[in-house]
């Protein structure tokens, strides 16, 4: 396939970012989306945060239980209609923690769509506790019926059913691998951590501006954190494992009886697989187990040590003290 050059090609009109922020999901992806979405020299889709082209998942390969409306952009003009308003900045964007989560594809795709001078921006988090965050909010939005323990049992049976990345919470969390599918092939790849977008955010999003080549100093407003963690109170029977005998049933039935009666709320809302709002004043982010906590620990521990290798970097925050 002949390369497409990263700008507006002026003979077909197609836009192609020369940059992506590819995730990981949970570590503040769509907080970055907001805040690089301040700055006049930054286009990035209007109609939602994520494109969704470059990792397949619109193919129809990917299980995705029917309830969680997840639009995709299976083909180029569906992912073309996203760049509509494009008025000449700089660099064009695009915010998918898939690209991440289905890497290989990804970013061999946005090579060739996109070409090697493409910008790569990987946010990532302490993977025990973005594993749990991940967990909580698939919880939060009725998409997940089992209890923590109990769905990370599950990972196998999911992974080898070809389930969407939405569901394999610590498979997620491993991010060596993923990243060095675009260090091999891209040059210009930034790597934050979700702790020093907290711990300094202004100083954070320059790191960014001045890796994009453009103005560090536009007024950009950081405050807010967008798409963050907890769930309602009537959510914690799901965690205490309520419906962990339920073996026999597709998330689908679980759906159908639990849910929907209840909320009258058939399925997601929104393009991202959002339900509405939480009413519930009470929302909060309850601890994991300590046990459970210990076993991650020592799942990620190998993850962490191949990653340090990777970046040339030290990541003892992200181990107990």
């Amino acid at each position: 396939m002949t390369r497409i050059s990263s700008e507006k090609n002026a003979d077909t009109g197609q836009v192609w970012p020369n940059f992506l922020v590819i995730g990981a999901p949970k570590s503040g992806t769509t907080s970055l989306y907001h805040y690089l979405n301040q700055h006049p020299d930054v286009f990035l889709s209007k109609v939602r945060k994520e494109g969704r082209f470059f990792s397949g998942v619109g193919d129809g390969s990917v299980y995705w239980p029917e309830f969680y409306h997840f639009d995709t952009a299976p083909d180029v003009s569906d992912y073309q209609a996203l760049f509509a308003g494009y008025d000449g900045q700089s660099r064009i964007g695009d915010v998918s923690p898939d690209y991440y989560a289905y890497a290989p594809i990804a970013a061999r795709r946005v090579m060739t769509y996109c070409g090697p001078d493409t910008r790569i921006i990987a946010i990532l988090r302490n993977p025990v506790d973005r594993t749990w965050s991940h967990y909580l909010q698939n919880v939060r939005r009725d998409a997940e019926f089992y209890s923590f323990e109990k769905a990370l049992a599950d990972e196998p049976r999911r992974i080898a059913a070809n389930w969407g990345f939405q569901w394999l919470y610590a498979d997620t969390g491993r991010y060596a691998d993923r990243l060095r599918q675009y260090r091999d092939r891209f040059a210009n790849m930034l790597v934050l951590l979700q702790d020093e977008l907290d711990e300094d955010g202004p100083g954070t999003v320059r790191r960014i501006f001045e890796f994009l080549d453009i103005n560090a100093d536009a007024p950009v407003t950081v405050a807010q954190r967008f798409n963050t963690g907890g769930i309602p109170r009537s959510k914690m029977p799901t965690l205490q494992g309520a419906h962990d005998d339920r073996d026999a049933d597709s998330f689908e039935t679980l759906h159908a009886e639990l849910v929907a009666p209840v909320t009258g709320v058939s399925g997601a809302t929104s393009a991202d697989g959002v339900y509405p709002p939480i009413q519930d004043d009470a929302v909060s982010i309850p601890p994991m187990a300590d046990e459970t906590r210990v076993r991650l620990q020592a799942r990620f521990d190998p993850e962490i040590v191949a990653l340090e290798d990777l970046l040339g970097r030290s990541l003892d925050r992200w181990r107990p003290s």
